[in-house]
């Protein structure tokens, strides 16, 4: 990789480990330690999580951060132990252990497993430059912590990367940028950082969280040596230790930290359609009909930047969209919403009354002397707002009026790495200076999170101008706790099989790290798509939490009926299953928002004991009981997929398979291998163009049966609005056991206070062909049997229900 798109790291100095330390304090929560003019502060903020700090140079403790959420928690109960050479802070799940000749931190559970330990010899530091200055080391010298690598410990997560799933053996760059067109897997950093890291070792997991803003780096290729380095090259040294032993104890405590994805509108789960750009209303107006014209359902259409008045931020181009208000209004009635881009970038314009705004508010970055900062974007010569300063947050979401006025549905952050056009792919220097609002940094201090606070502004502007309503914000940029502001959509991949394949890995890592709604341009954004890919991507695609086709202006159209047939018929196919899906992924994202449980999952997230389910990163779980396995090849209708423990029926034929098991299975265009568990419910909307419309058609629960036990829940709310918070929604727990001679199937007693409209609900038993009875509470009911399935029909009733099936 180039300097270009990766800016390398400040050599020179020597690293100086800490030596000896002495106990200075502790209180109910933790303790600190003092070595030379560096305090450690190790604290327990939960039983299975705790918090270390280093502070070089006499620095006083800081732990504010835009990746925190969560900043007071319960007491915990500790215990602290104390000798000559080490001190003990314990909880109930684990201890942190202090060595004091020389001040290392290492951490044990109850079982007796030890992690996150330092290195002996190389703990944690900071590098010392002789004469080095404010400029080339903006807030003092680089820091860095070694870790003890575990015999068997493998890495996952690090956010948005490149490359397979598993980050053992990999060095790894947290820098925002925006990459060139046709990113590989040896471009390391892209929009996003997420400096953190899942733990594998014998089947049990551990987080860590480097929260560090500025340029950071992993190498988890240390593997001779017995290590792994983590640095930045400012700041001070901030890890959390999530102790797990599950990943999906450790993702539920990070994100409980980070913050928790918030409830999406319903109609953000619909399918998506954008591109760069559709130019004017009638091309808008074209691509809308041929959606319902061609009987595929469709939730959104974007605006790229050809919607603005020469690319100004909050405005618009009256020639291409001469009345946006009735555009969007007659959208609507169609069952479209429309969100718009925003660029952070503001137009230098004298006649500009934004960027007037805010210069004379002095609410944008700066030189170091004092000037307002300038580079060109796409409307050309540029200020850059300074989102920093939580005044200059308030203006950005207060200028969103402009497109919610018109009835814009969300709104889309772009280029806010920030991405920069002089030089070429570039982002912002290090000495541009963020005043804060009175607490001025360095660029290089917040580099990467300027794009979380930007999406933060979109987010808390949408709130305070549609208080009633959730937000809908994508980002193509932020840092660690972006989740709890928008979804991360992962920036511009390319019309190629091996992004297709890229995609997988990408998204569970992403989850892995808190990002749970996701996705990636489905198609390809750069270069030309052919039918077969985008039909194997749509088949990929409306798996993913967030599902947008998206291309490049100067490309090849890409939307579902571009290529005609079969393709459109396939594409059809796949986008009405997600639609009458969007009852178990809402279900999924009830989950994630009060879990941080991803919507999709790699399998060691279910299945951690079992190391194969680590390598198997081109497929993946879409909650627990989907299985997933694209085709991510040309001309091919067969792959190999691997099955976890437990009992699994192919979608399409109903065939059974045990596993674990290693399965070469028919994929051919239209039928991807989707595997759903034993046992487990699976519920279905009906048929729909989009989610605004309520066909009389009822809830199908479709289960397939096997000897053994399963369940899951089903949530349901309004779809939009923040009544679930104060109870109005409905939860209820669905369980089936079965037998050699009858399936029970048990409705829990509803949840909550909101009623669903519907009056029925179908239970559908899959491969059940005849019964000698079918009892509903005790009474006999019958059956209908079609496609191989028993069906029978319910009432939409609040209490608990039992159905018997004797066989």
């Amino acid at each position: 990789m180039t300097e270009t798109f990766e800016r390398r790291p400040k050599t020179g100095g020597e690293y100086r480990p800490l030596g000896p330390g002495e106990l200075l304090d502790h209180d109910d929560r933790g303790l600190r330690v003092k070595a030379g003019l560096t305090t450690v502060e190790v604290t327990a903020l939960a039983p299975d999580l705790f918090r270390v700090g280093m502070f070089p140079e006499g620095r006083p403790p800081r732990y504010d951060s835009e990746a925190i959420a969560k900043e007071g928690w319960d007491p915990v109960e500790i215990s602290m132990q104390e000798s000559e050479e080490e001190l003990t802070l314990s909880t109930t799940a684990a201890t942190a252990r202090i060595s004091l000749q020389p001040l290392r931190v290492g951490f044990r559970d109850a079982s007796g497993r030890t992690f996150a330990a330092d290195d002996e010899e190389l703990g944690m530091g900071a590098v010392e430059t002789p004469g080095a200055d404010v400029f080339s080391q903006p807030l003092g010298s680089p820091v860095r912590l070694y870790k003890k690598r575990a015999e068997g410990e493998r890495y996952f997560g690090c956010g948005e990367r490149t490359s397979g799933l598993e980050k053992t053996g990999s060095r790894q760059v947290f820098y925002n940028v925006d990459p060139p067109s046709g990113h590989t897997a040896s471009f390391n950093n892209l929009y996003t950082s997420i400096p953190f890291t899942l733990s594998m070792t014998n089947g049990v997991a551990h987080g860590l969280l480097f929260d560090n803003t500025h340029r950071v780096e992993f190498d988890l290729a240390l593997e001779d040596e017995g290590r792994a380095y983590y640095g930045a090259e400012g700041g001070n040294v901030v890890y959390y230790v999530f102790c797990g032993p599950t990943p999906r104890e450790v993702v539920d405590r990070y994100t409980e930290l980070t913050g928790r994805t918030p409830m999406p509108p319903l109609w953000a789960l619909g399918n998506q359609q954008c591109r760069y750009s559709y130019m004017d209303e009638e091309e808008v107006r074209e691509v809308a009909r041929g959606f319902r014209e061609r009987d595929i359902p469709c939730d959104v259409i974007y605006l790229d930047i050809h919607y603005m008045d020469g690319y100004r931020v909050f405005t618009w181009d009256r020639e291409r969209f001469p009345d946006p208000e009735k555009l969007i209004s007659d959208l609507r009635e169609e069952g479209f919403r429309v969100v718009t881009i925003v660029d952070p970038g503001v137009k230098a314009d004298e006649s500009y009354p934004v960027y007037v705004e805010g210069r004379e508010r002095d609410l944008y970055c700066k030189t170091q002397s004092g000037a307002e900062y300038h580079n060109v974007v796409w409307p050309g010569t540029c200020a850059f707002p300074d989102f920093t300063n939580p005044e200059t947050r308030a203006w950005w979401g207060e200028n969103h009026k402009v497109l919610t006025d018109a009835g814009v549905a969300g709104i889309w952050c772009d280029m806010n790495e920030p991405a920069l056009f002089v030089p070429k792919q570039s982002t912002m220097p290090d000495d541009v200076v963020h005043p804060g609002g009175g607490e001025p940094r360095w660029h290089a201090q917040i580099h990467n999170t300027y794009g979380s606070l930007m999406a933060r502004s979109a987010r808390e502007g949408l709130l305070a101008l549609r208080p009633g309503e959730r937000p809908f914000v994508i980002t193509r940029a932020g840092y660690a706790g972006l989740q709890r502001h928008a979804l991360q959509w992962t920036g511009d991949n390319s019309s190629w099989w091996e992004h297709l394949w890229m995609s997988m890995p990408q998204l569970q890592n992403l989850g892995l790290s808190g990002i749970a709604w996701s996705g990636v341009d489905v198609g390809g954004f750069f270069g030309d798509t052919n039918g077969e890919l985008l039909a194997r991507w749509t088949e990929f695609g409306i798996f993913q939490p967030f599902c947008r086709n998206h291309s490049a202006i100067g490309t090849r159209r890409q939307e579902p009926w571009a290529f005609g047939e079969p393709y459109e018929s396939v594409c059809r196919q796949m986008i009405k299953l997600r639609q009458r899906l969007l009852p178990y992924l809402y279900t999924l994202f009830e989950e994630c928002h009060r879990t941080g449980a991803p919507i999709l999952r790699p399998l060691l997230f279910e299945y951690p004991e079992d190391e194969t389910t680590y390598t198997a990163d081109d497929q993946f779980l879409l909650g627990d009981a989907l299985l997933v396995a694209p085709v991510t090849r040309p001309g091919i209708e067969h792959r190999h997929v691997y099955l976890p423990r437990g009992t699994w029926f192919h979608y399409w034929s109903g065939e059974r398979f045990d596993g674990p098991a290693h399965i070469l299975a028919h994929a051919p265009l239209g039928e991807p291998a989707l595997y759903v568990r034993a046992n487990t419910p699976i519920p279905f909307g009906p048929d729909a163009s989009h989610t605004g419309e309520r066909p009389p058609n009822p809830l199908t629960l479709r289960i397939h049966p096997a000897e053994g036990s399963g369940g899951a829940a089903l949530y349901e709310d309004g779809g939009d609005g923040f009544g679930y918070e104060g109870g109005e929604y409905a939860r209820r727990v669905v369980s089936c056991e079965t037998s050699h001679d009858r399936v029970t199937v048990r409705l829990g007693e509803r949840e909550g206070s909101f009623a669903p409209e519907r009056r029925q609900v179908i239970l559908e038993l899959r491969g059940i062909e005849a019964a000698q009875s079918v009892l509903v509470d005790g009474e006999a009911r019958n059956p209908s049997y079609e496609d191989g399935a028993l069906s029978v029909s319910l009432g939409e009733e609040a209490r608990a229900a039992t159905v018997e099936v004797i066989l």
